[in-house]
This record gives structure tokens, C-alpha cells and sequence, in this order.
């Protein structure tokens, strides 16, 4: 009796793909079929042959599906496959499935937003599932599309901004964390102007919390040092006709951030308000 021959992973691979390929197979037999390809692209050899078979642009088709879940699983099987692949890199690029990627994360972190904005709750497992390591990087990446780093520093202000309207609640760790805090500190050098004014205001509420320390963000931040570029910037900027009006006011709030700081560090008195 012939013995049964087992199929190969590039002929798994293609079955998989046909049936991606398939407008008539169930949202399920979807999932499975890109299950089966994220295992099956782990080896680089499988990961390489993923678009010589036509696999590649099938799966970032995919990252436009109706169902979450399908995008998801899309979206994990080409970073699978492009881990450590500068080959399978250079083909997502060229496909132009970068944006595909900037625009879910934008929407998801968008989501994020919304969902634990004044919910202390919804805060807490943020941070339990690492939402703080992940906005770090997102503020330290200057890769990383300038949108969601816009959305990314706008949430930070935004969490510490509901936590000084509730005192009663413990605050968040991440809050007091340094290398944290000067990331953000860091963005108010950004030549993105927006982005900027969005690290300024987050500043300004991060000041305000009880555990923030004045001491870290002159020493290990380097505020002051900020401040007072961002002083000169948009003294510069002043000077310009069309930047004059932006450029007063953002130097309204770099004053304010200012004199909070030095309050902070017990150099003044009185914070206007």
C-alpha cells in the first residue's frame, strides 16, 4: 500500500492563499486561513516564497476586509513574515501596505483614546497591558507616522488632564516614569509645530500631578534647557508674518509651562491662572 506523502509547507501555503482568494469562503475559513499562514511564515525560506507563490499581495488585500478580526490576523501574518526580512520588508513597502498599517493604528489608538478617557478603570488595564511602554515608543520613534505621534502625545495629556480632576484616584505609574517624561520633553523640540504644542500642554497638566518631580524634569529631562529653546523658536517665528499670531500664542503657554516649572522646583510663588 502507497504510503500517504504529506504536504509541503509551500503547498499548505498555497491552499491557504486560494482560500483567501475565494469570495465565497466564510468569514471563519478566512481566519483559519491566515492562522495556518501565520505559522506557516515563521521560517524565513516559507516567509521568502510567501510572494513568489502570489501570497504577499493576497494577505495585504486582506488588511482592507469589513471584519477586524481579518485585518488583524492579516496584519500579523506580514509582521511574521517581514521580522528580520529585509526581502519580505522591501516587498510590503513597495506594495504600499505601510499606510495600511499607519492608518489602523491611528483609528486604534484613537479608540484607546476614547475608551479610557475619565474611565479609571479602563486606565488601569491600559496600563496593565503595557499601553505606557507602547506610547513610549510611539513618542521616541520619529519613523513612526507624525499623525499618530500627534494622537499618542495628545492621549498622555489628555490621561494626566483627567487625573488632576480626579484627586481622589491613585495616579497612574507611568506618570513618574523618566525616561516617560523626557520623551515627551524631547518632542518639544519636534519641527513639527503641532506636535510641539501638543508635548507643551501635556507638560503643562504633567507638572500639575502631585508625583511628578520638578527635580527630574530639569535633571534628566532637560525642561528648562526646552523651555528656552522653544523661546527662541518662536521669537523667531514672531517675526513672521504669517506664524505671528500662532507664535504669540504658543509662547503664551510656554510662559505659563515656565513659571508652573519653577513653581515646581520653588523658584516663584504664584502660578497665574
Amino acid at each position: 500500500m502507497e504510503k500517504l506523502k504529506m504536504p509541503s509547507d509551500a503547498q499548505l501555503m498555497q491552499i491557504a492563499i486560494d482560500d483567501l482568494n475565494n469570495s465565497s469562503v466564510s468569514v471563519e475559513d478566512r481566519q483559519r486561513a491566515l492562522q495556518e499562514l501565520l505559522i506557516l511564515v515563521e521560517p524565513i525560506d516559507n516567509a521568502n516564497d510567501l510572494n513568489k507563490i502570489g501570497g504577499l499581495a493576497v494577505v495585504i488585500r486582506e488588511l482592507n476586509h469589513p471584519e477586524p478580526e481579518i485585518r488583524k490576523l492579516s496584519a500579523w501574518v506580514i509582521g511574521k513574515a517581514s521580522q528580520n526580512n529585509p526581502l519580505v520588508q522591501k516587498q510590503v513597502l513597495e506594495f504600499g501596505a505601510l499606510s495600511s498599517f499607519v492608518e489602523e493604528a491611528i483609528k486604534a489608538l484613537y479608540a484607546v483614546s476614547a475608551l479610557i478617557r475619565n474611565n479609571f478603570r479602563g486606565q488601569q488595564m491600559f496600563y496593565a497591558e503595557a499601553g505606557d511602554l507602547m506610547i513610549q515608543d510611539i513618542l521616541t520613534n520619529s519613523s513612526i507616522d507624525i499623525r499618530l505621534r500627534r494622537k499618542a502625545v495628545f492621549l498622555v495629556g489628555d490621561l494626566a488632564e483627567c487625573q488632576l480632576e480626579a484627586k481622589d484616584e491613585t495616579e497612574l505609574p507611568f506618570f513618574s516614569n523618566s525616561l516617560f517624561l523626557k520623551s515627551l520633553v524631547d518632542l518639544m523640540a519636534s519641527p513639527d509645530l503641532d506636535l510641539q504644542e501638543k508635548a507643551l500642554l501635556a507638560v503643562k497638566s504633567l507638572l500639575l500631578l502631585k508625583t511628578t518631580e520638578a527635580r527630574v524634569f530639569k535633571e534628566f529631562c532637560g525642561l528648562d534647557v526646552a523651555l528656552d529653546r522653544m523661546r527662541q523658536q518662536l521669537q523667531g517665528l514672531m517675526a513672521e508674518e504669517f506664524q505671528r499670531d500662532y507664535a504669540v500664542d504658543v509662547e503664551s503657554l510656554r510662559s505659563e509651562v515656565e513659571l508652573i516649572f519653577h513653581r515646581k522646583l520653588g523658584k516663584v510663588t504664584h502660578v497665574p491662572t
